[in-house]
């Protein structure tokens, strides 16, 4: 793994097809960063050519590749090679996790710098030179709690609003006002972490907490509503609200 600092003698290559690739590249053609790209629709014979020719070797590939990956076409190769796992870490290679979720639809320039890059084994000026995103340097043996937060944070949160906007769509609610509450909800959480509950479970109103289990039924939300429960108000008892 070898850094190089001069932006002028930085090629990239990015591997992969998938959306990190897309918006990666996307990203680097708004930046007018030059760049390869190599995906395995395309003719395998070119992939050494273009490791050949690159500097920095960017797998924007799927976490169970990337170890075989390395081997079968990085390792010996004095390149800088990154990845963008969050919760793996590799010796030879450098993370950059990108704090931030990737949809179909790409994104404007403005919105990209915003991107938080989380890394391990070197700089972001190191890994990804010319990106003037903000960023934070975490040692490797924190990656799996932090990418465990990324999950509750992110990914559990989409869930439990997507079954929010699925029961409201079976009562005729417009999605509209879920959007509202949802992001007025966000934006007092940032504000005020430590405040910004409120519901059944801060007032520690086990009446309404019991008519909300009792109308979830055999719904799987209960045993999520549930969970909460326990970690928050582990006094409850279903007793009390009856």
């Amino acid at each position: 793994m070898k850094a190089t600092n001069t932006l002028s003698s930085i090629s990239y290559l990015i591997i992969g097809s998938g959306r990190v690739a897309r918006h990666l590249g996307h990203y680097f053609h708004l930046l007018n960063i030059s760049h390869q790209t190599w995906d395995r629709a395309q003719d395998p014979h070119l992939l050494r050519t273009k490791i050949a020719n690159a500097t920095h070797v960017l797998l924007a590939i799927s976490d169970d590749s990337l170890a075989a990956f390395y081997r079968q076409n990085l390792a010996g190769h004095e390149k800088t090679v990154v990845h963008f796992s969050g919760a793996l870490n590799f010796d030879d290679m450098i993370a950059a996790h990108p704090l931030m979720t990737f949809g179909p639809e790409l994104y404007e320039l403005d919105f990209y710098k915003q991107i938080h890059f989380t890394m391990t084994g070197a700089s972001l000026s190191e890994a990804l030179p010319g990106l003037p995103n903000p960023s934070s340097l975490l040692p490797a043996e924190q990656k799996a709690l932090y990418h465990a937060f990324c999950v509750i944070g992110g990914n559990f949160s989409t869930l439990l609003i997507a079954k929010m906007l699925s029961g409201f769509a079976d009562m005729k609610i417009p999605s509209e006002a879920a959007r509202v509450y949802i992001e007025k909800v966000v934006e007092n959480t940032f504000a005020n972490p430590e405040k910004a509950l409120t519901g059944p479970l801060i007032r520690k109103d086990a009446k309404t907490v019991q008519k909300n289990l009792t109308a979830l039924g055999n719904d799987p939300a209960a045993d999520i509503y549930k969970a909460f429960l326990k970690n928050y108000w582990p006094e409850y008892k279903e007793s009390e609200g009856l």
